[in-house]
């Protein structure tokens, strides 16, 4: 007995059920419409719990329901596979096991989309030598949205003139002169509403200042301008001047009391481990700048971020890993926006192997 083949596909009103859910699970996310985080935003489990990753801005999520001021989104890319391991909890198939999380990268060691929190879960998808691509679903904030073919973003000095002085805005990823903050000032501007001074782009708040108020620009990074400002205060206003550096301050200490130490020198004896570039995960740092990812201050059995010079840079290109010093640094924050670590600025190295470099 002979069968004739088909002359034509049925109708899908015709197709079961089951085949019409598979098509819709198996049509790819490129069919579905695609938003842009129009700012960072947290991605949540649900609408009001959970958050398990942080999107940064420019990143592509293709969306789904909404609910109330928030939108189902799905986002996807490339995670380091030694940071993930293999789970099966909430039906996931893998988890970010990195302490402080892990970037997820729009290609395998390409640009940096969000960052994912440790114990975030993931559909594996695929992977590529020592990469893995992942997907993930969650919720955000419907107004953190933004259609692709929307206007370009506004330029650094636009952004500067009308950023209302309640928003901060995290710094662009385009990546500036390696060091950005040692190029010399721009020249003068007037600041044109009430907008707030802060320690680091994102930082702290240090004051306001009014319409009219002039200030020099140093340098920029992404949305923001690093400026320096001159003026005249009561006498009793100000605490005693001083340019010793203070011995003995604990991590707890600077991050229990802010306003005291940021700003000030601090001598800590810490141990090199790597050298680094700085990237949109820690605007504290101008984007594309060098700094040094040291343990300490000994002998606590954390971090510090140590920026440094194109000079100061070249003591620590041969030196060994877990070599220990001590730094005269002026402390800069007191942690970045993602992870605990205190960012300071290197003055002089007092005492180690790096400080005969310097002799030398």
């Amino acid at each position: 007995m002979t069968y004739a083949a088909p002359q034509s596909i049925p109708a899908l009103g015709r197709l079961p059920a089951y085949l019409l859910l598979l098509a819709a699970v198996a049509a790819p996310l490129s069919a579905q419409q695609r938003l842009r985080a129009a700012e960072s935003a947290g991605l949540r489990k649900t609408p009001t719990r959970g958050e398990v990753a942080t999107l940064l801005k420019g990143a592509e999520v293709v969306a789904g329901r909404t609910d109330g001021d928030w939108r189902e989104v799905t986002v996807e890319g490339w995670v380091y596979t030694a940071s993930t391991a293999t789970t099966n909890r909430d039906g996931f198939d893998i988890t970010i096991t990195a302490t402080g999380g892990e970037n997820l990268r729009r290609e395998a060691n390409g640009s940096v989309i969000a960052r994912l929190r440790t114990g975030a879960g993931l559909d594996k998808l695929a992977t590529q030598g020592g990469w893995t691509r992942v997907r993930r679903t969650g919720w955000v904030p419907r107004k953190a949205l933004e259609n692709p073919s929307a206007p370009p973003a506004r330029t650094p000095a636009q952004a500067t003139a009308q950023r209302p002085a309640t928003t901060a805005q995290r710094p662009a990823a385009t990546a500036p002169a390696e060091n950005a903050t040692d190029n010399p000032a721009e020249g003068y501007a007037a600041v044109l509403r009430p907008t707030s001074l802060a320690v680091t782009p994102d930082g702290a708040e240090a004051g306001t200042l009014k319409p009219g108020a002039t200030a020099q620009v140093l340098a920029r990074n992404g949305d923001w301008v690093r400026v320096q400002l001159e003026g005249w205060m009561h006498a009793a206003d100000l605490g005693p001047v001083t340019t010793e550096a203070r011995q003995g301050v604990s991590v707890a200490q600077v991050r229990a009391n802010p306003a005291r130490y940021v700003g000030q020198l601090l001598d800590w004896t810490v141990q090199f481990i790597s050298i680094q570039t700085a990237d949109e995960l820690r605007p504290e740092i101008p984007v594309g700048r060098k700094y040094l990812l040291t343990r300490g201050p000994l002998p606590e059995p954390g971090f510090v971020y140590v920026i440094v010079t194109a000079e100061q840079l070249r003591r620590f290109e041969g030196a060994e890993p877990l070599e220990e010093f001590t730094l005269r640094g002026r402390l800069r924050a007191t942690s970045t926006k993602y992870l605990p670590t205190p960012v300071v600025e290197l003055v002089e190295i007092v005492e180690g192997e790096a400080a005969k470099g310097a002799e030398e």
